[in-house]
């Protein structure tokens, strides 16, 4: 077994995928406008939860206030936070479709750990491990952005569990220091990528980048892969240091902002 090496796999795209099999995740629901349809219409159809933290719920209403019937469709099964975002009529609202709303009044964390937490506690109960998928995670302010980061490293030792962070063009996720391969699938992703050691420097090499690396150190206020390309379908990556890689969604054209209500099951039917 020695000088065996362990590589992990990934395939963040799986998320946006109609029929994907990728593990279960939970949807977590970010107080950022929602502006593509097409993908939250997707992870919304492929999430086993949708959760909202606090403010979240007031994005969740306004993106289909204007029409009741989808309105009614997108119900997240709970609304966690300290609640200081949640919009009166946006509370009375979902109390009124009997959406379970928490208030967690801990200002030692924030309102996605609050509902992370709230996962775990349905994981406790259902004695299984579900992915995390939040949305819209950046973007915005940049102290909340930094914070969605910040989650990445919290997580990224729970190994049982995928943590990947969507905003309006990209997919992230944080790899640990190691070998690893990501599956991309450019119906869904690409080509622009890149690899952003945040946190400390990472040595890097690359196979399947346009402009790859070979023992690369990477760094604030040195060299940063940003702007890259895939021009693989399977990206090799080794780095000595926890690496963020990030990959741009792939939209289709003039569909971003479409609803498929195919997408969304009626639980009245």
């Amino acid at each position: 077994m020695n000088g065996l090496k362990i590589i992990t796999h990934w395939c963040p795209s799986n998320i946006l995928a109609r029929d994907s099999k990728v593990k279960q995740f939970a949807l977590i629901i970010l107080n950022q406008p929602i502006k593509h349809l097409e993908t939250f219409n997707r992870l919304w159809a492929n999430a086993t939860f949708r959760f909202c933290a606090d403010g979240g719920s007031n994005r969740l209403y306004d993106t289909f206030k204007h029409d009741s019937h989808k309105l009614r469709l997108y119900l997240p099964d709970e609304i966690r936070g300290d609640l200081d975002s949640l919009r009166v009529d946006v509370k009375e609202y979902y109390e009124s479709m009997n959406v379970k709303i928490t208030r967690v009044a801990d200002q030692d964390s924030t309102d996605f750990d609050k509902v992370i937490a709230l996962l775990k506690e349905k994981e406790e109960e259902l004695g299984k491990v579900f992915d995390i998928v939040a949305l819209p995670a950046l973007g915005g302010r940049f102290d909340q952005t930094m914070q969605s980061i910040n989650v990445l490293y919290s997580m990224m030792h729970e190994v049982e569990r995928r943590t990947i962070l969507v905003s309006d063009e990209s997919l992230t996720v944080l790899m640990d220091k190691g070998t690893h391969h990501i599956h991309c699938q450019p119906e869904y992703e690409g080509p622009t990528c890149g690899l952003i050691p945040i946190g400390a420097p990472a040595t890097l090499t690359t196979r399947g980048l346009e402009w790859n690396l070979d023992h690369r150190k990477c760094h604030f206020g040195g060299m940063v892969s940003t702007s890259n390309s895939i021009a693989k379908d399977l990206i090799e990556v080794e780095t000595d240091s926890p690496i963020v890689w990030t990959i741009e969604i792939k939209h289709s054209e003039g569909k971003q902002d479409d609803f498929d209500e195919s997408y969304v099951e009626d639980d009245d039917e």
